[in-house]
């Protein structure tokens, strides 16, 4: 194993997190090591593009939490090299991500805090993927890496007019009380949260509320483009998801519920979306 390497990504993003400074060992099924996390807070200089008009280059420091997530099995491939250079960076960040939003959950739960504070992909100003050997993961150091695109590094999308309601429009509705913000909305959100964290018997639970809200919210915008089919979608499967809450408290979901889980949360929030899509900016709700 002292020659073996191991996929590492680290990710890095401004501020703090809850979990102190050391090396977290995340478990699996049937308590198997899956990854260890390494949490370091450090200092950045303040980037140049964000002081403020007549600030000096030795203005303080700004903290933040550098994120090493490695691989608890050694990289199976032959040629390391080739495989970093060939990779999909995209799953291997996804799935660093959840890991550590795992980590920061169960140290939530175990300090009974309610509002952690989570890190997402567009958080981060920087990240890697490489591999390393076991002494240099235990010291979070990498043997070969190579950067992986950040969205504060990557170039704005501009929506083109005419291709529905955008954010910046619902925002501007809901803060003038044109429109308001569905309980199945939140619902729905807290179930995907719970999807991309893996807490997958919460996401099973909080979707049965959430198709419930939604049925009843939803369906005075029945008018709306499509919105009559997907409300009946989620009428014709009450009875899956109410099984599928039922699996959730007896202690666990297999593989094919759980892909039912992610299916009915994308129809969920297909059908909010569709009912905002159908508004016009400045309909009043009600």
């Amino acid at each position: 194993m002292a020659d073996a390497r191991f996929r590492i990504v680290r990710l890095e993003a401004p501020g703090r997190v809850d979990v102190p400074d050391g090396r977290w060992m995340l478990r699996g099924h049937a308590n198997r090591p899956e990854a260890v996390v390494v949490v370091e807070h450090v200092e950045r200089p303040r980037s140049r593009f964000r002081r403020r008009r007549g600030e000096s280059d030795e203005a303080p420091a700004i903290d933040a939490v550098r994120l090493t997530v490695i691989d608890a099995d050694p990289l199976d491939v032959e040629d390391p090299d080739r495989w970093l250079h060939r990779a999909d960076p995209r799953p291997q960040l996804a799935t660093a991500l959840e890991r550590v939003g795992r980590l920061l959950h169960l140290h939530a739960a175990a300090a009974e805090e309610t509002d952690p504070r989570s890190v997402r992909a567009q958080d981060l100003s920087a990240a890697l993927l490489g591999y390393g050997t076991g002494e240099q993961a235990a010291d979070g150091q990498l043997s070969q890496a190579r950067p992986i695109t950040v969205a504060s590094a990557a170039p704005q999308r501009v929506r083109r007019s005419g291709s529905g309601m955008g954010p910046d429009e619902r925002l501007a509705d809901l803060l003038a009380g044109r429109d308001a913000v569905l309980a199945a909305e939140l619902l729905t959100l807290r179930a995907r949260e719970d999807l991309l964290r893996g807490r997958t018997r919460e996401a099973a639970l909080q979707l049965r509320v959430a198709v419930e809200a939604a049925i009843a919210e939803l369906e005075p915008w029945r008018a709306a483009p499509e919105l009559g089919p997907a409300i009946d979608r989620l009428r014709d499967q009450r009875r899956a998801v109410a099984d599928l809450a039922a699996a959730a408290v007896r202690g666990g979901l297999d593989e094919d519920q759980l892909e039912l889980v992610r299916n009915l949360v994308r129809e969920t929030t297909t059908a909010l979306r569709r009912r905002n899509d159908g508004r016009r900016v400045g309909e009043r709700f009600a």
